[in-house]
This record gives structure tokens, C-alpha cells and sequence, in this order.
């Protein structure tokens, strides 16, 4: 009876050891750290500023006890990557010495390597800062070109959206780079204008790093001496000619259409560069437009007046701003003119 009983509690014990071996074995294949899993979140905050992103570990029981950038924040650009080394501490686990992307699953960044220091994991990682951008400033028109839309730059905007209305009805939407964009060729009826326009990423892979900015409003441009509106445009060899709404070919005189003028010689084609005119000069772009305001031509400056003739003389081209343009009408600069002193960029300093 003594050896059946002994025999029952030798097996009973041999039971328990395997049992407590068996419940052993995942404590201690959980004392190592298998894989982490790190996401780096964008944040947009005001616009116009670039901020840090917000870094977090999901992996039970593992810190992030350090983050250190390879730039200060404020050297940081949209789309141009920088480097983020953290430090990951552990409690209770150990790191393995190294982890590739599988077993250190990065979100919203890049791994770099992953290896252990010490007792901690140092990951580093690449990461492409983004920004919300901010809206153009001060949308109007041209003083010089009634048709053309100005605004100021927006920082890491690499192209602007502009959506065109006529008398409160949408037109079109327009992209352009710069700081302005001539809309003449979607002007060409009389009413009241005006645009929206926000900063964006010119390109699919600039706007990846560029939130689209928030639309606002031009101020209003009315129109109702447009000129010729129903035209057309000729090419010929030796420079173009305009049919006009009754379908003669524009000669000898200054032509407005769609607001613009141009002039065209006694052959009908449209005159491009310096023209004179009823004993005035006048300059043309390569385009035919008629220039008014400062115009270098040759590394020259010129001033043409509101009806784009030559300017000579002292000539106030903004509240205070006074400049004296010689008779050939290249602007005096650096010297001294009636008593008044004019500095390098040719600007009266009183």
C-alpha cells in the first residue's frame, strides 16, 4: 500500500516539475524586448510656424526617455529631412543588440539603425518637417496693369491658387507661381472683378509637406473701357497683326484690347520696344503691351508716365519718393541735381 501511495506521489511531483517548467518558459522568453513600434505624428499648430512632431512608443513597458535633432527647430524646412536620435529605456526587459525595420516598426518617419547602448535602445530615425502656410498678404491689383493680380510672399509657399470671379460668379481657378499673375486673358468682359487666393505646394511632392493655406479676398477691380473685345490675333513672319471686331487689320495708331494697348505701324504689326510717337517715346514689351511705371531697358532705368510716354524731369512716383529722369530719360543716381542729392538707387534724400 506504502509503494502505490509513494509511486501516486512520485508521479504527482514529477507533474508539478513539468508544469512549472512549462508555466517558466514564456516569463522567460518575455525577458527580452522582441519588436517596438514608434509613430511620429505631424503637427500643425499656427500657421506659418514649423513644429516638432509628436513622438510616441505603443510597445508595453518601453520609454522614450530622450529625443535629440540633428537642427534646432527653427533651422528646419518643409520637405528637407532632418535626423531624430531617441534613447528607449526598458523596465524589466532587455534590448537585443540590434533591430531592423520589421522588428523596430517606425510610423510618419524612417528608420535609420537601431542598436543597444548600454542597458537602452538608441534608434535613429529621418524625418521630413511640415507646415501649415500661411495666407498671402495685401491681394489687389496692379497700379500699372489693371488686369494683373499682386499679393506679398508667403514663406515655404511654392505656388499660389487663385480662384477669379466676375460680377459675384466663378470663373476659373488659376495657378501661379511669384507674386503676381496677369489675368487679362480671362478678363475680357466688363464687370466687376475680384479673386481668392490661398499659398500651396506648387508640385504633388511639395504639397506632401505644405498644408494649403486658407483663401482670402482681393479687393475689387471694375472694368468698363476694355478696348476691343472681340478681335483676333494674326501671326505672319514678320510679327503679328490684330483684325479687329469688324475684321480690318489695325494700322498706324495705339489699339486697346481687352484693356491693353498696343501699337501697331503703318504695315499693321504690332511695334515691340522703344517707339516714337506724336514726338513721345514709348516702350512695348516683347509682347506688345504697353509699359507705364519703372522699366529697365539695357541696364537702364526708365520711368513711363500713366500714358506710357517717357518720363523726364522730376517725377514722383510714390508719396515721397521723388527722382530726376535726364533727358534722354535714364534716371540720375549717385549725384546732385537743382540742389538735391540723389543716392545709388537714384531717390532724393532730403
Amino acid at each position: 500500500m506504502r509503494q502505490k501511495t509513494f509511486g501516486k506521489w512520485l508521479a504527482a511531483a514529477g507533474i508539478l516539475i513539468v508544469m512549472t517548467i512549462w508555466l517558466a518558459l514564456p516569463a522567460l522568453a518575455a525577458q527580452t524586448v522582441n519588436s517596438v513600434r514608434i509613430t511620429f505624428t505631424d503637427k500643425y499648430t499656427d500657421p506659418g510656424v514649423i513644429s516638432e512632431p509628436d513622438i510616441t512608443c505603443s510597445t508595453f513597458g518601453i520609454e522614450i526617455t530622450s529625443v535629440e535633432w540633428s537642427k534646432d527647430v527653427e533651422k528646419w524646412n518643409p520637405g528637407t529631412k532632418v535626423t531624430a536620435t531617441l534613447i528607449l529605456s526598458s523596465s524589466g526587459r532587455e534590448f537585443s543588440s540590434s533591430y531592423g525595420s520589421k522588428s523596430c516598426q517606425i510610423s510618419g518617419a524612417t528608420l535609420s539603425k537601431a542598436v543597444k547602448v548600454d542597458d537602452d535602445l538608441k534608434v535613429t530615425v529621418t524625418y521630413y518637417p511640415v507646415v501649415w502656410l500661411e495666407a498671402p498678404e495685401e491681394a489687389g491689383w496692379s497700379a500699372s496693369n489693371h488686369m494683373k493680380a499682386v499679393w506679398k510672399k508667403v514663406d515655404y509657399a511654392t505656388g499660389y491658387q487663385i480662384r477669379l470671379y466676375r460680377d459675384d460668379y466663378y470663373r476659373r481657378t488659376i495657378d501661379a507661381t511669384g507674386t503676381s499673375k496677369d489675368l487679362s486673358e480671362y478678363m475680357g468682359r466688363e464687370g466687376n472683378y475680384y479673386y481668392e487666393i490661398r499659398a500651396v505646394g506648387k508640385t504633388t511632392n511639395d504639397a506632401k509637406y505644405r498644408k494649403s493655406s486658407e483663401y482670402i479676398v482681393s479687393s475689387d477691380r471694375y472694368l468698363d473701357d476694355l478696348g476691343d473685345t472681340e478681335g483676333s490675333w494674326k501671326n505672319y513672319a514678320d510679327g503679328k497683326k490684330y483684325v479687329d471686331e469688324n475684321g480690318q487689320i489695325v494700322t498706324s495708331q495705339w489699339y486697346r484690347i481687352l484693356g491693353t494697348w498696343y501699337y501697331f505701324d503703318e504695315n499693321g504689326y504690332m511695334a515691340t520696344g522703344w517707339r516714337l510717337v506724336n514726338n513721345k517715346w514709348y516702350y512695348l514689351e516683347s509682347d506688345g503691351k504697353m509699359v507705364t511705371g519703372w522699366k529697365q531697358v539695357g541696364g537702364v532705368w526708365y520711368y513711363m508716365d500713366t500714358d506710357g510716354a517717357m518720363a523726364t524731369g522730376w517725377r514722383q512716383t510714390a508719396p515721397g519718393q521723388w527722382y530726376y529722369l535726364n533727358a534722354n530719360g535714364a534716371m540720375a543716381a549717385s549725384t546732385v541735381i537743382d540742389g538735391c542729392t540723389l543716392d545709388a538707387s537714384g531717390l532724393w534724400v532730403s
